[in-house]
């Protein structure tokens, strides 16, 4: 079986199930904590209509972005970028990341993408950055060959690594708003920024050469290493949401189907090392959980699990 090379950043568990999405989810704690671009290109040109018309509808609405923000709009703007959001996630269901299983944390999860972007859009410094970023985008210079037109690497990387920056600031400022706290367990800060990253390789991948290409996504963590495994041992049990078949590996506490995307208990209960009382295990059995009887604090799943 060929997987990704993977390591939980939860648990450190290796990746030990197929997938057929591009999120990665540990098939021993079930974090989600990986994206495979590989996967998330196919899905992406799973269909040209939706492809074409998720591009006409996204540069109509960018158009209405712009005429808000011109005039300094910020509900209008904030509406708009709702219904991009909303619109993108049901044309590409599959790039919704698998935490968001519930219409609840759906619709938290587009408050916040809104929010966030109307911030950035409105404020001075990110406008600044903008401006940056389109000069260095206009500033990038093209040739011609058999392989077709292509960027040229020195101007390119300018504003790729200016890019790269922006985003990393971007998510080390959003991630230590407490009014965004959900988002830790939502959509991990790693994650995260491959996802706003992923756009940026999509656009840019046609027009790379190859040994560009394959230094743009080793720089922003897209290269894929991928190994062929045996199975390790463990046992099949039923999804709990749709009564799929899923197999549970040795030592798993929590397995993710990838026909609902929904994540199913293995065990529902474990044992203090310390007092041996029973206690639940909890929706991250990764972190550590304090004994409900006598307070110690247990680690379920070791850093090292799966080395």
């Amino acid at each position: 079986m060929r997987v990704k090379k993977f390591r939980c950043i939860q648990c450190g568990g290796p990746k030990v199930n197929p997938y057929t999405s591009p999120y990665v989810v540990c098939d021993f704690c079930g974090a989600f904590t990986d994206i495979d671009f590989a996967v998330g290109m196919e899905t992406w040109n799973e269909s040209a209509p939706v492809t074409l018309n998720y591009q006409v509808r996204k540069m109509d609405l960018a158009h209405k972005m712009q005429a808000a923000q011109s005039r300094g709009d910020q509900r209008a703007y904030y509406n708009i970028q709702k219904e991009y959001w909303d619109f993108y996630y049901r044309s590409f269901p599959a790039y919704l990341p698998p935490s968001i299983d519930t219409d609840k944390k759906y619709a938290i999860y587009l408050e916040i993408c809104a929010v966030s972007s109307t911030e950035s859009a409105f404020d001075p410094k990110w406008q600044q950055y903008g401006m940056q970023q389109q000069t260095l985008q206009s500033a990038v210079r093209y040739s011609s060959s058999s392989e077709g037109t292509k960027a040229e690497t020195t101007s390119f990387f300018r504003l790729a690594d200016f890019f790269a920056a922006i985003t990393r600031e971007g998510m080390n400022a959003f991630y230590r708003d407490p009014k965004f706290n959900i988002m830790h367990e939502l959509l991990p800060e790693p994650v995260h920024f491959k996802m706003k990253t992923s756009m940026f390789v999509q656009a840019w991948l046609p027009y790379l050469t190859q040994q560009d290409s394959d230094r743009l996504l080793k720089m922003l963590g897209f290269s894929n290493e991928y190994v062929e495994i045996e199975r390790p041992a463990g046992s099949n049990l039923a999804c709990g949401s749709c009564s799929n078949q899923l197999f549970a590996p040795e030592g798993s506490y929590r397995v993710f189907c990838e026909k609902c995307r929904k994540t199913t208990n293995v065990k529902s209960q474990f044992f203090c090392m310390s007092c041996g009382s029973p206690n639940a295990v909890p929706e991250n059995p990764a972190k550590p959980i304090d004994c409900r009887n006598c307070g110690i604090a247990n680690r379920l799943i070791q850093p090292q699990f799966g080395s």
